[in-house]
Parts: structure tokens; C-alpha cells; sequence
């Protein structure tokens, strides 16, 4: 089974029949985690009728708020971290000085725990980099 495909294992993990159990590696939930945050903060408040705060606030309505939108920003990803994202704890988020003003590009740092289902927790650190009209890189 080492060299089957994601949807096979995931196949696998899903059938209570099967007689095969695989186990999340550390790398994997950490693949997992990214993904999601960058989904995530690409998607714009509003944009889940069940969930209207999911996802990173409009950029374009705070940046004529400048330099107060790196603020506004920066809580926005840390609130939607803190609600979305469950097997994140004590996540931070701060700003990284760059001339934001002239690149019209924000960076943040995030910093936070991963809680794996077994009660270890492991440091991880992400870059953030949201551009004038909202769009978010991860790095």
C-alpha cells in the first residue's frame, strides 16, 4: 500500500470493512492544516451562508484605512484561525515590516501549535502574504 494514491488510502480510511488502518503522519496533518488556512483566507466573509465570518474580511473596504488595515487585517486572520482551524492553538499573528505602503503587499507571520489527535502539540510558523485585492499566499 506504499505507493497507492491519496484518494486509495483515503478509500481505505473510509470503508469500516477494510481490514488495512493507516495513521496520519506529522507531515500530512501539517499539509492538511495549510491547505485548509489557505482556502480559508482566500475565501471573503459573507461568502458561507451558513458561516457569514468564515474566511479573511474584504481587503478593499480597509485599505483607504492605511496604515489602521494592517490591524484590521491582522485580527481578522487571527479570529479566523481561532474559529476554523481546531487543531491550531495559540495562534499569533503579527505583522512583518516590509514598505507595505509602496509593494501594496502585506506580510504576516503566523505562528501557532498543531494539536495532533494523540495530545502532542508541534510549533509551526507560516507566512502570510495578502496583496491589494485580497489575495492570500502562503509560504
Amino acid at each position: 500500500m506504499a505507493g497507492a494514491s491519496l484518494l486509495t488510502r483515503i478509500i481505505h480510511a473510509a470503508d469500516p470493512h477494510s481490514t488495512e488502518r493507516h495513521t496520519w503522519r506529522d507531515q500530512d496533518l501539517e499539509t492538511a492544516i495549510t491547505a485548509h488556512l489557505k482556502n480559508m483566507l482566500n475565501t471573503r466573509q459573507g461568502s458561507s451562508l451558513t458561516c457569514p465570518d468564515y474566511g479573511l474580511m474584504e481587503v478593499s473596504e480597509v485599505l483607504h484605512e492605511f496604515p489602521d488595515a494592517i490591524g484590521l487585517l491582522q485580527r481578522s486572520i487571527k479570529n479566523s484561525l481561532q474559529q476554523y482551524e481546531p487543531r491550531l492553538k495559540n495562534v499569533q499573528v503579527r505583522q512583518l515590516r516590509n514598505d507595505a505602503a509602496q509593494s501594496m503587499v502585506l506580510e504576516f507571520e503566523i505562528t501557532a501549535q498543531i494539536q495532533f489527535p494523540d495530545g502532542r502539540r508541534q510549533q509551526l510558523r507560516f507566512g502570510a502574504s495578502v496583496d491589494h485585492s485580497g489575495n492570500v499566499k502562503m509560504g
